[in-house]
């Protein structure tokens, strides 16, 4: 079986890493039994420091033109609606990500903390909720099933952690999404799913089989097996 690590760097309030997380999905799962991908989420923070604000205000002042800012929204919402995604620029906002990020960071479950990143752009993009509110991060961790997850939201580890990913991005390209395949190629922004595939494929390496492939009693980061 080849196999590919893919290191992904995104921000919620960027509105393209969204599509990009979706057609990468799909590619994944074009190549399932061809390639095992294994998934390390990154953080990025588009508005390091900067208060939340309505997303459509923040867009006017980064465009200084209002028509070119409603027909980037109409664009993206416009591609969201083909892979499945609702973009509600009405009621999204825009700042500082950093407290999303460090709840992502404080859940060691691997596969809650990919549904929680999930969840958390479904939040911000469609449903109106507040990324930005530390109990509504809460919430939205608990529905996932992190229960028993402690966040940290104001840890000084996790703030290095997320400044790390962001200078390791930096010294890469420019912006997000960032994926990172195998240490050895990168694609950048939301690329069409066959490009994803080729990327896939091209950095994926062989990885022989065990001499003993059987499967027996294990512990791993959910629990133990039988």
């Amino acid at each position: 079986m080849k196999k590919v690590s893919v290191e992904i760097w995104s921000d919620f309030v960027c509105p393209w890493c969204w599509i990009a997380k979706r057609r990468f999905e799909k590619a994944v799962a074009s190549l399932a039994g061809q390639v095992e991908v294994a998934v390390t989420s990154k953080a990025y923070r588009l508005a390091k420091g900067m208060p939340s604000m309505d997303y459509k205000s923040a867009l006017y002042q980064k465009f200084g033109n209002p028509a070119t800012a409603d027909r980037m929204m109409a664009a993206v919402s416009e591609t969201g609606l083909l892979e499945g995604l609702v973009y509600n620029f009405d009621t999204m906002r825009f700042g500082n990500t950093s407290a999303a990020h460090a709840v992502i960071k404080s859940i060691h479950s691997p596969m809650l903390a990919q549904l929680m990143i999930e969840r958390v752009y479904k939040a911000a993009t469609t449903d109106g909720l507040d990324i930005f509110d530390k109990d509504v991060l809460a919430s939205l961790a608990r529905e996932v099933g992190a229960t028993e997850a402690h966040f940290q939201f104001e840890s000084p580890q996790i703030a290095a952690e997320i400044e790390l990913d962001e200078a390791e991005a930096n010294s890469i390209a420019n912006g997000v999404p960032l994926f990172l395949f195998n240490n050895k190629l990168y694609l950048s922004g939301a690329q069409e799913v066959g490009v994803f595939e080729k990327a896939l494929l091209e950095a994926a390496t062989d990885v022989p089989e065990p001499l003993d492939a059987s499967e027996g009693e294990s512990c791993g980061i959910d629990g133990c097996t039988l």
